[in-house]
């Protein structure tokens, strides 16, 4: 693969992680949390570009990012639920 698609890649990831990192700054949860599991997708794509560059370990690492963020996603939900549930 040629290394100018590589970095190409790897600076449009960028420009999705801030702009996921945007999205989780807002005051709704719901934009909190699609930008969360927009940034996991974005960091294990930006993993796997990694691992072939010669990181071997990435793809391990990208695959656990890609099962812990809904996970987190949806501990997360579950969290905030119970809060609102109380306030009320």
């Amino acid at each position: 693969m040629n290394i100018y698609v590589l970095y190409f890649v790897m600076f449009a990831l960028l420009v999705g992680a801030l702009s996921s990192l945007k999205l989780c700054f807002h005051k709704n949860t719901s934009n909190v949390l699609i930008g969360e599991g927009l940034m996991a997708i974005i960091i294990a794509t930006f993993l796997i570009v990694i691992s072939k560059l010669g990181v071997s370990f990435a793809e391990t690492v990208a695959l656990f990012i890609l099962v812990a963020g809904p996970v987190g996603t949806i501990a997360f939900s579950k969290v905030m639920r119970k809060n609102t549930e109380v306030i009320e």
